[in-house]
């Protein structure tokens, strides 16, 4: 499964579980769920007690869960993003999942494959970066996700978008890798404002991850065997 946290304000604390796309178990089965879990430290134990579940066509690459209407009534838990095959994305209202009725808020398909990267605006909660194949990325507003909004010219050459990260400390700074490179945007100016690649080392980015506190700062994670890398970047001295 991929997984995601509830958000910190959630209490009790629970773990969103989407079955995972591009695995099978050993019944190649293609079935596909989303589960929420109770996780509860006080319990003795390894089992974690399942609150909800729904079925689901499709299976997970990426899995978000945001804070959005946690203060109304109807969202108490806020929302949970699913990020699938054919260019799907759903969001769901987990608090509904667990009561068992009608659960899915949202269900968006302008992304033209595998929707693998996503994250949510720590400065606005109802700003949602998603990232699929082709270099597409989307700025959708929770408040009305129909016409998303894109941060600029598409990088060239086309490339699946492995992973997407709005900056800790700058709210209109969001970064997005690919196989060969990591690329800064500002959505001040909806364009790209510094593309970081390792020519040396040519690490194929899986991850990218911001420094909670200071701004320039960001973490590069490789995914491939032969070059199990992590490079810390500083945006000021990036040449």
């Amino acid at each position: 499964a991929n997984i995601a946290w509830s958000p910190a304000a959630q209490h009790p604390i629970y773990v969103a579980a989407g079955t995972a796309a591009q695995q099978l178990d050993a019944t190649f089965s293609t079935s596909a769920a989303l589960e929420l879990y109770h996780l509860d430290l006080g319990e003795a134990g390894m089992e974690m007690e399942m609150v909800g579940s729904i079925s689901s066509d499709f299976r997970f690459h990426k899995l978000v869960w945001g804070s959005y209407g946690m203060d109304t009534e109807d969202k108490p838990s806020g929302l949970v993003m699913g990020g699938a095959d054919n260019g799907n994305l759903f969001i769901w209202n987990p608090a509904n999942i667990i009561k068992n009725e009608e659960s899915l808020v949202h269900k968006l398909d302008k992304h033209s494959g595998p929707v693998a990267a996503m994250d949510i605006n720590p400065f606005q909660n109802n700003l949602l970066a998603s990232g699929a194949s082709e270099s597409e990325i989307y700025i959708w507003d929770l408040n009305n996700p129909t016409n998303p909004m894109t941060p600029g010219a598409k990088s060239q050459p086309p490339d699946d978008v492995t992973c997407i990260a709005w900056n800790r400390q700058v709210q209109h700074i969001l970064a997005s890798t690919y196989a060969g490179c990591c690329v800064v945007w500002d959505l001040r100016k909806n364009e790209p404002i510094i593309k970081v690649s390792d020519s040396m080392a040519r690490i194929k980015c899986k991850l990218v991850c911001w420094h909670p506190e200071v701004a320039t700062q960001m973490c590069l994670a490789s995914e491939d065997d032969h070059t199990p890398v992590i490079q810390l970047w500083d945006l000021r001295f990036a040449t």
